[in-house]
């Protein structure tokens, strides 16, 4: 599992939600030291059944998931022993030990990129009929997790997504149009490309758009990407009509024409169109939040949805739909929770696990815009919306409901349905920095290492 900023950045988010539920409090027992956990899972205790969930997180999140167990234990009489563990990578390995000595949690979390893995070793609870008989309400599709046999293993704690981000000013001072927040008016890309040629700017003052700009002497730049790999990169392949894998798992498009022109273009933007700066395969491209970016030298910022936690009170700062090329779409990312079928009381944890993926648990980070909803009515019941809407600006609210309700618009990051995506990935950014870089095309890195990518997506295993 890699820890990088945007990990850490979801991991404190993962347990501030938590703080929500700390209304009151009862004698659970929550002793949150991951040296303990090796105490086993599913004890059973005088005072009834106790739960083991295992998390990431320092000790102000420590705290906050103690006290959403406390609660837990309040309203249930289940206790919850919250075990910690810190967000610097050794989760995997951890688990990895508890799984050797026979003592895995009841759930846990679990990083995107991990789940399949833990499936292919047969300890993952099918939870499928939580959301069959309703205890669970449906969620989005995209958030939900299912094995190349369709059975649902997880859901995101969270809905995750691409978003555009802008600065009015800047916008205003060029006279150019705010971007649109409704999927069905996306720019095209050759609007979007012009436009951010007139926001971009040298130190004369001249614009990408003029005669004798200097790109050498860029100063303002039309256009940041807070990050450049994964879901943050592989979205402009599905806009452009192709794909990483098709959602069913069965199709390999990663080496289609259409992906391979999408990820161009992308790379495009630095090195021929002159409106991006330079950003590689990275979860940290430097330019900060979206908020740093467009108070610096950006125009626009490419940025997850968790940045809209960031732009509380700062006028400036509008929100957009991503723009098309062949399709306007958006990719998403979000934590699952998992349950491990080892446990000793299977529907208890499952109870547990309902109840700790239901929105109404997190309406705090909802509000806050670092969590977007991960249940499909809290995007169409207009009470459910006021509830979490009313605080974020105006744009951010009609863009992210636009995708949401508009089918195939947010697009499943694969790591959450690709067996073999972890190895694919590895293979994968090995090459691209020389595409994103300009020191070759994208279609000559694809020529040299999909064969080999296509071979391992062909195992269909993890390992």
């Amino acid at each position: 599992m890699r820890f990088g900023k945007r990990k850490l950045i979801l991991s404190l988010a993962l347990t501030l939600a938590f703080s929500t539920l700390a209304g009151c409090s009862g004698n659970s027992d929550t002793s949150g030291n991951a040296k303990n956990a090796a105490a086993g899972n599913g004890d059973t205790t005088a005072g009834g059944i106790t739960l083991e969930l295992l998390y990431w997180g320092d000790d102000v999140q420590k705290q906050l998931v103690e006290s959403a167990a406390e609660k837990y234990t309040a309203d249930t009489g289940v206790k919850i022993n919250a075990q910690v563990l810190p967000a610097d990578g050794t989760f995997d390995t951890f688990i990895q030990t508890r799984l050797q000595s026979g003592e895995l949690p009841d759930i846990s979390y679990m990083g995107e990129a991990d789940i399949q893995k833990y499936n292919e070793m047969g300890i993952l609870e099918d939870i499928s009929d939580l959301l069959a008989d309703g205890s669970i309400p449906e969620k989005l599709p995209a958030i939900t997790i299912h094995t190349p046999e369709q059975k649902v293993i997880g859901v995101g704690l969270s809905n995750q997504m691409e978003l555009l981000f802008y600065s009015k000013s800047k916008f205003d001072e060029a006279g150019v149009p705010y971007p649109p927040t409704k999927v069905e008016e996306a720019w095209d890309w050759d609007t979007f490309v012009s436009n951010a040629k007139k926001l971009t700017k040298d130190s004369s003052g001249k614009t990408a758009a003029d005669a004798g700009f200097d790109a050498a002497l860029t100063e303002n730049y039309g256009l940041g990407f807070t990050a450049g790999r994964e879901f943050h990169h592989f979205w402009a392949a599905n806009a452009n009509g192709g794909g990483i894998v098709s959602p069913d798992g069965k199709e390999f498009q990663w080496d289609s024409p259409q992906t391979t022109e999408g990820i161009q273009k992308l790379a495009d933007l630095v090195n021929k169109d002159k409106v991006a700066s330079a950003f590689s395969y990275t979860w940290s491209t430097g330019i900060g939040s979206a908020v740093d970016a467009l108070s610096g030298g950006y125009a626009m910022a490419v940025s997850g949805s968790w940045d809209l936690a960031n732009i509380k009170g700062n006028e400036d700062i509008g929100v957009g739909v991503l723009p098309k090329m062949e399709k306007a779409v958006t990719m998403n990312a979000g934590a699952p929770l998992v349950v491990y079928n080892t446990s000793k009381h299977i529907e208890e944890a499952k109870k547990f696990y309902a109840y700790m993926v239901n929105p109404e648990n997190s309406l705090d980070l909802l509000k806050s815009g670092a969590w977007l909803p991960n249940q499909a009515d809290w995007y169409t019941d207009p009470a459910l919306i006021e509830q979490w809407t009313a605080d974020l600006p105006a744009s951010a609210k009609e863009t992210i409901l636009s995708y949401a309700t508009t089918e195939g618009a947010i697009v499943q990051w694969p790591a959450y349905y690709v067996p073999a995506y972890l190895k694919m990935n590895t293979e994968y950014e090995k090459s691209i920095d020389q595409a994103l870089s300009g020191q070759k095309s994208v279609k000559e890195i694809y020529d040299a290492i999909m064969p080999a990518i296509k071979s391992l997506w062909e195992s269909g295993k993890v390992s």
